[in-house]
């Protein structure tokens, strides 16, 4: 440990960690440098603004298996608010950055110069490989330290304004580079996001900051109507809801920053108003209208900002009456090729339409510096009910997981008195009704298949099989066709189980027809089934050479025939008399295949009809998109 005075001062100065080599006094706010035993002014510093940290210098914590020391403290500022970050030493010699920016935490441990990076080729959403591990760019954004207090690693007297980039792994992974003011070459910085609780600090010293309880009951600079800020730890900017003001929070008062429009009606779902959205209890703190503009038509929707101490915050979107609950993610969790597909938790999305989305109107309190009149590329990818939703802005990139929710749902979660007005026209991500109608229809048609089908086996092995019958019939030569004198009766045969029976006819026609009318009548009942069936057979020669139509065989089918003992009459009936005669064949038949083809064919309607219906819903919602069906 080094000890001295401060030589702007003379208050005396401890360098307590080994990493440090400035230390900035708590007098005077100059930035001293230990160069071996002597310590030199390097210039001064601002003192700390009042910012929502809960965090403080000297506080102890413990990761990854080893405690540390909170030694030292920068704050940055892009020009719309500081930030703070935190310097930690670490037992085990280690140092590392912990940054904290809306509301989110990130540990991130030094690794050295990127010598080969540039700066002009990394933007917001483009993807970049750094040491074997795979990021997604976020962020890029030019900032300056603006004040600092502790002990700190390197000079931050009269620094300029550098450009940092941030980008997002998968699994929480987090990257910072460094790019001072050069564009070439940067310092990494690799981590990952961090919750409080996971940094070990005792539980007693994370009090809320004093800006919490100033901003607990604020009041407007302009109108002084009174402001009950539901998240004052992390607001940023503040929308009064009595005369349009917004205001500044970063500083722990409010400023006026400018006049707003009031939004077209009071938001459907009140401020302050609490509901519970996909197992969690959301309140709403913020209320937006934003647009885009496609062939000179306005599309206005609006957007709810909800918030839960703990699991941060999420929006709720209206548009047309359809809702949409999103959820921020990292860019590093989600892979899109714009305009072509985005890939999230291993489902495809679809690209719906892309437009340049401008906010018009706020109220309540937000998490970033939001004004009116900013504008953002904002993209949709849907995969029905869900959805990723980019924007985008030349600094930075945002994604958000969205899930479709009816009027209902949003109505009962936040135990709205008022129906919500009713959806118009397919969203982009609204669940197709019909699909899963089709998908269940085509299910229940499949196993009603397969029960015909067994129950046709069954009938099949109970009808028995074998010939009951073979006549061969000579008509006499002078009958006329159908009179008693053409009548032919077989011999009693037995039927020994109910099932259906086959007939066979043949006759040796030529040029000629001939019809043959069967009764099969029960010697028992007397209950008669009929059969008619027509051979005919003609054949000739022409200019083109032989040619035969018709055929000398049939084959007719009587159903459900009883057990018993029967007869056959046959009637033949022909033109005129002659030579004639015929021959019948009588058999056992199972059940008939067509009958099964039938009813296949009856229980596929039902599914063809649901796809059918479901395909229409799915072209009239492509056919809003802009991009023609997706990809």
């Amino acid at each position: 440990m080094t000890e001295g005075r401060c030589p702007s001062c003379g208050a005396s100065l401890a360098f307590t960690a080994g990493s440090a080599r400035v230390v900035v006094c708590a007098h005077c706010q100059t930035v001293v440098a230990r160069e071996g035993e002597h310590l030199t002014a390097r210039g001064r510093v601002s003192a700390l603004v009042d910012t929502q940290t809960p965090l403080r210098l000297g506080l102890s914590g413990r990761h990854g298996g080893s405690d540390f020391r909170l030694v030292g403290h920068v704050q940055k500022d892009h020009g719309a608010g500081p930030w703070d970050e935190w310097y930690a030493q670490f037992d085990d010699g280690r140092t590392a950055w912990l940054s904290e920016s809306e509301g989110a935490l990130h540990l991130l441990f030094p690794a050295g110069e990127e010598a080969g990076l540039s700066l002009a080729s990394l933007r917001p959403g483009e993807r970049l490989s750094l040491r074997g591990r795979r990021f997604t760019v976020e962020e890029v954004r030019r900032a300056r330290i603006v004040a600092a207090a502790g002990q700190l690693p390197s000079d931050v007297s009269g620094t300029p304004e550098g450009v940092a980039v941030d980008a997002t792994g998968s699994h929480g992974e987090f990257l910072s580079l460094d790019f001072g003011v050069r564009g070439v070459g940067a310092e990494a910085f690799f981590g990952r996001r961090v919750q409080l609780p996971e940094l070990g600090f005792p539980t007693d010293v994370l009090q809320p900051p004093r800006r919490e309880v100033k901003l607990l009951q604020a009041r407007c600079t302009q109108c002084n109507g009174p402001l009950e800020l539901k998240a004052p730890d992390r607001t940023r900017r503040v929308a009064c809801q009595w005369c349009g003001a917004l205001l500044d929070a970063s500083h722990g008062k409010l400023a006026f920053l400018q006049a707003l429009e009031p939004p077209e009606h009071p938001p459907r779902i009140p401020l302050g108003a609490k509901g519970v959205l996909q197992g969690t209890s959301w309140t709403c703190i913020g209320f937006m209208v934003r647009s885009c503009t496609v062939e000179g038509v306005r599309y206005p929707w609006e957007e709810y900002l909800l918030f839960h101490p703990a699991q941060g915050f999420s929006f709720l979107l209206c548009s047309e009456g359809h809702w949409t609950h999103l959820l921020p993610i990292a860019a590093g969790d989600v892979t899109v090729v714009h305009g072509v597909s985005a890939h999230y938790q291993g489902r495809r999305y679809r690209p719906f339409q892309s437009v340049t989305a401008v906010t018009e109107s706020v109220v309540g309190e937000f998490y970033w510096e939001v004004r009116a009149g900013e504008t953002a590329e904002a993209t949709e990818y849907v995969a029905p009910p869900y959805s990723v939703s980019e924007d985008r802005t030349p600094e930075e990139v945002t994604y958000a997981h969205g899930t479709y929710l009816p009027p209902d749902g949003v109505r009962k979660a936040f135990g709205l008195k008022e129906p919500l007005p009713p959806p118009r026209g397919i969203a982009p991500s609204q669940p197709n009704p019909m699909k899963g109608r089709a998908g269940r229809n085509a299910r229940w048609a499949l196993l009603y298949a397969g029960l015909g089908l067994l129950l046709f086996f069954l009938f099949s092995l109970r009808s028995g099989s074998g010939v009951l019958l073979t006549e061969e019939v000579a008509v006499p030569r002078d009958a006329q066709g159908g009179s008693p004198e053409a009548m032919h009766f077989s011999a009693p045969f037995e039927v020994s189980g109910r099932g259906n029976l086959r007939v066979e006819l043949t006759s040796p026609v030529s040029n000629d027809w001939l019809g043959v009318q069967g009764d099969l009548v029960n010697e028992e009942t007397g209950a008669v089934n009929t059969f008619y069936e027509e051979l005919s057979f003609y054949q000739g020669r022409d200019e083109e050479g032989a040619w035969s139509e018709g055929d000398r065989k049939a084959t007719a089918f009587v159903s459900a025939v009883p057990p018993g003992r029967y007869v056959l009459r046959t009637t033949p009936f022909f033109s005129a008399p002659g030579d004639r005669s015929y021959g019948v064949v009588l058999a056992m038949a199972g059940p008939r295949a067509l009958w099964l083809f039938v009813f296949w064919g009856l229980l596929a309607l039902l599914p063809l009809l649901s796809a059918m219906r479901a395909s229409s819903f799915e072209s009239a919602r492509w056919a809003e998109s802009m991009f023609g069906g997706g990809a």
